[in-house]
């Protein structure tokens, strides 16, 4: 459904047409972040504005919309299985040379795992709360509560 949603199939067309000198070997409709620090996947504000786009693998970089991360920049990868509310999931974490650390969350997709040109060290977690997650999560259901109250208990 997510790569119904994103266009996948075509955007990963679309690219092999712009670029037929690079194989694509995985791409998954996904969001992404770029954090300072490598950071534990948390639920909060950051993933709410996180950029949307089809996150594509080839032989030579990663693409997700706007960003672009050679291969021979990737310092280290981490695929993360996770397990949500709506199904299995993965985040991608990547750390590059340059400091920067980049966490892609997928549905779970094997293409990611069969690759071989990414070396990827794979692992189980867990998506944690930030603060911002629990303040939010605690007003809808004090609204919940309160709408509840008001539509069946005051009449």
């Amino acid at each position: 459904m997510v790569d119904l949603f994103y266009g996948t199939k075509r955007i990963k067309r679309k690219f092999e047409l712009a670029n037929p000198k690079e194989k694509v070997l995985a791409s998954d409709g996904g969001k992404g972040i770029v954090t300072t620090s490598n950071q534990d996947i948390q639920r909060g504000l950051d993933w709410v504005t996180s950029q949307r786009a089809v996150v594509l693998l080839t032989d030579k970089r990663i693409v997700c919309g706007k960003w672009t991360i050679p291969l021979d920049t990737i310092s280290t990868a981490q695929l993360i299985k996770i397990n949500t509310l709506f199904g299995r999931g993965q985040v991608l974490k990547i750390r590059t040379s340059d400091g920067k650390n980049y966490q892609f969350g997928m549905q779970f997709n094997p293409e990611w795992t069969r690759q071989q040109i990414l070396p990827l060290t794979h692992e189980k977690g867990q998506v944690k709360h930030s603060a911002y997650s629990i303040i939010a999560r605690l007003i809808a259901v004090g609204c919940i509560i309160y709408w509840l109250y008001y539509r069946f208990m005051s009449n």
